[in-house]
C-alpha cells in the first residue's frame, strides 16, 4: 500500500487535474502466506489478480513491485512507467546483529528467494537457509521468535516502511546482485489507455532503461522470476552498464557476466551469449515451468470480442485456447419515443457489458448524451469497466455478481417508488425486475439486445469438441445455444466450468454434468477455479 500510494502521489503531482484512487486487492500469493514461493504453481503471484482488474476495467492502473512482474509480458498491458529507482541493494538483519561473514556455522538464514539462497550458499556453504514468507513486519517478528538466526530483505522495502535503520548489513553486489527490477516500482495498464498515456508522464527514463534491460535478458536466457538470477543495469552518460549472475540452486556454480554500450538490446545480447555460453541454460527454472494449466486445452464459449479477458488469463496460466463463441450480438433498435422517455428515470441497470454497448451506440446514432442525472448501477466488473470506458461511473455494483445481490444491493440504495430502467438482453430472467418492483420501485425492462447462435456454431463445435480438455461458460446463453447445436451430451472426458451458481444450474438443467464453479463470479474467478481443479481435471 505504501508503494502504491508513492505511486499515486507521483501521479496526482504530474496531473493535478485528475484524482487517483487506491483499490486494494488481496493476490495468490497474499491469499497462501504459507506456500513457499518455489512451490507454487505459477509466476506472479503477487502479479496476476492487479492484471485482471486492468483487463476487466475494475482499475486504470496497477503498481507493482518490478522484481515480482512474470518474465513474458501479459497480452493487452503494458508497463506504462517506472517510478525513479531506490536502493537495489540486499539487506541482512541478525538475531543478535551481524553480518554474513560473522554468522555463526550452521546459523539458519531465512528468505523466500532461490536467488538470495544460492548467493548465499555461494559465500557461506556452511549456513542453513530456511524459507520464510510475509510481509516486513511478519519477517522480523518471525526473527524476533527465533524462526531465523538473520533475515534477508530487499533495501528498498525496508526504506519505503522507514526501517531501514533496522539492517545491519547493506549486501554488496560483489555478494549479492538484486532480481531484476528490484528497488523500481512498474505501473501497468492497457495498452493505448488514458491510464497508460498518463502514466508515461511519470516514468523515469534511466529506471525505465536499466529494469527493461534486466528484464529482457531473463527473458532472453529463458528463466522465470524463481530462477537463481541476479541483473542489475545502470546508466552511466549514454551507456548501459548490465551486470549478471547465474547459480544452482545450491550455489555450487556460478556464472558471471557483464557488458556495457550504448545499444542495450547488445548489451542484453553479449551479457546473454556469454552466460549460455558457460552453461546457464542447465542451471536456470524456465519461466513456464510449471504453469497450472500447461497442456491443457480449454474452449472459450464468449462472444469474439468478449472473450479477450478470459482468453488473456487462461493463456497466462498456461492453458492452450481454443476460441468458439457460441453467441453473437444481434441489436434490438430503440423507438424515438423511448430514447426521450429516458430523462424520466431515476437509475439506469445494466446487467451486462453488452447492454452498455447497445445503450452508448444507440444514444451516439441519437446524437444525445447520457443524460447526467441518472445513477448508474452495474451487475459486476466487467460491465462497470465498460460503463468506465464509456465515461459513466457505476453508482452500485453488488458484493456478489448476480441479479439476486443487485436487486437487494439497489433496493436498499434507491429512494421509495424509484423509476428505474432495467437495460438487458432479450429472454433475460424476471427475477431483478420482479425484487425491485417488490421493493416498491417501478419498474421499466428495455431489450437492447439478444444473443444468437451464429450461423456456423454446429460445424465449429464438432471440430472443436473433440480437441479440449474443458469447456468455459460465462452466461445462460452461452449454455443454451452449445446444448442446442450439439447432438447429445458434451463427451463426457471434457471437463464443464462455469462463472457462476445460475449457469452451472442452466447447465444442469439441460442435462450437462457440472465440474467447476468459480467461487467469485468473475473471469479471474473462473480461471483459479480451473487451476485449482487442474489435478482433477488430469485425472
Amino acid at each position: 500500500m505504501i508503494q502504491a500510494r508513492l505511486a499515486a502521489d507521483a501521479l496526482a503531482r504530474r496531473h493535478p487535474e485528475h484524482e487517483f484512487i487506491l483499490v486494494p486487492l488481496a493476490t495468490h500469493g497474499d491469499r497462501h502466506p504459507a506456500l513457499p514461493l518455489t512451490d507454487s504453481p505459477r509466476e506472479g503471484v503477487f502479479v496476476k489478480e492487479l492484471e485482471q482488474a486492468l483487463l476487466e476495467g475494475r482499475a486504470e492502473l496497477a503498481v507493482h513491485s518490478a522484481k515480482d512482474l512474470p518474465t513474458l509480458p501479459t497480452p493487452g498491458l503494458v508497463l506504462a512507467a517506472f517510478l525513479t529507482r531506490a536502493d537495489a541493494r540486499d539487506v541482512l538483519i541478525g538475531r543478535p546483529p551481524s553480518t554474513l561473514a560473522r554468522l555463526p556455522p550452521a546459523a539458519r538464514v531465512a528468505t523466500g528467494s532461490p536467488r538470495r539462497a544460492a548467493q548465499i550458499a555461494a559465500v557461506r556453504p556452511d549456513l542453513r537457509v530456511v524459507e520464510i514468507r510475509g510481509n516486513v513486519d511478519t519477517r522480523l517478528r518471525r526473527l524476533a521468535e527465533g524462526a531465523a538466526d538473520a533475515l534477508i530483505l530487499a533495501a528498498a522495502g525496508l526504506e519505503r516502511l522507514g526501517r531501514l535503520g533496522e539492517a545491519h548489513e547493506l549486501l554488496p553486489f560483489e555478494v549479492m546482485l538484486p532480481a531484476p527490477g528490484q528497488g523500481a516500482l512498474a505501473i501497468q495498464a492497457v495498452e493505448g489507455s488514458q491510464g497508460a498515456e498518463l502514466a508515461a508522464g511519470i516514468d523515469d527514463r534511466d529506471t525505465s532503461r536499466a529494469v527493461r534491460a534486466e528484464r529482457s535478458l531473463l527473458r532472453t536466457l529463458g528463466g522465470g522470476c524463481l530462477s537463481a538470477v541476479g541483473a542489475y543495469a545502470v546508466v552511466a552518460g549514454r551507456e548501459l552498464v548490465l551486470d549478471a549472475v547465474v547459480l544452482d540452486e545450491r550455489g555450487e556454480r556460478v556464472l558471471r557476466a557483464q557488458a556495457r554500450g550504448v545499444d542495450d538490446a547488445e548489451v542484453v545480447r553479449q551479457v546473454a551469449a556469454r552466460l549460455e555460453g558457460a552453461g546457464s541454460a542447465r542451471l536456470l527454472r524456465p519461466a513456464a515451468a510449471g504453469a497450472p494449466l500447461a497442456g491443457l486445452r480449454v474452449m472459450v464459449t464468449r462472444a469474439g470480442d468478449q472473450a479477450a479477458s478470459l482468453t488473456h488469463a487462461l493463456e497466462a496460466e498456461g492453458a492452450a485456447v481454443v476460441g468458439c463463441p457460441v453467441i453473437a450480438i444481434e441489436p434490438i433498435a430503440m423507438e424515438a419515443g423511448r430514447l426521450a422517455a429516458l430523462d424520466d428515470y431515476e437509475w439506469m441497470v445494466f446487467t451486462s457489458a453488452n447492454g452498455v454497448d447497445q445503450m452508448l451506440a444507440q444514444l451516439q446514432r441519437a446524437g444525445r448524451g447520457f443524460p447526467t442525472h441518472i445513477k448508474v448501477a452495474a451487475i459486476g466488473p466487467q460491465t462497470a469497466g465498460r460503463l468506465r470506458d464509456g465515461g459513466l461511473h457505476p453508482a452500485l455494483m453488488p458484493a456478489r455478481f448476480i441479479a439476486e445481490d443487485l436487486a437487494d444491493a439497489l433496493a436498499a440504495a434507491m429512494t421509495p417508488q424509484a423509476r428505474i430502467l432495467l437495460a438487458r438482453a432479450a429472454g433475460a430472467r424476471d427475477v431483478l425486475p420482479d425484487r425491485l418492483r417488490d421493493a416498491g420501485a417501478r419498474v421499466d425492462v428495455l431489450e437492447l439486445y439478444r444473443a444468437v447462435p451464429p450461423a456456423d456454431l454446429r460445424q465449429r463445435l464438432a471440430e472443436n469438441l473433440d480437441r479440449v480438455d474443458v469447456i468455459t461458460f460465462t452466461s445462460s446463453s452461452t449454455v443454451r445455444h452449445f446444448a442446442e447445436a450439439i447432438d447429445g451430451p458434451p463427451p463426457a472426458r471434457v471437463a464443464i466450468a462455469c462463472i457462476g451458481p445460475i449457469t452451472a444450474q442452466t447447465a444442469r438443467d439441460l442435462l450437462m454434468r457440472v465440474d467447476i464453479i468459480a467461487q467469485e463470479y468473475t473471469t479471474r474467478g473462473l480461471v483459479e477455479a480451473i487451476v485449482r481443479s487442474r489435478a482433477r481435471i488430469s485425472a
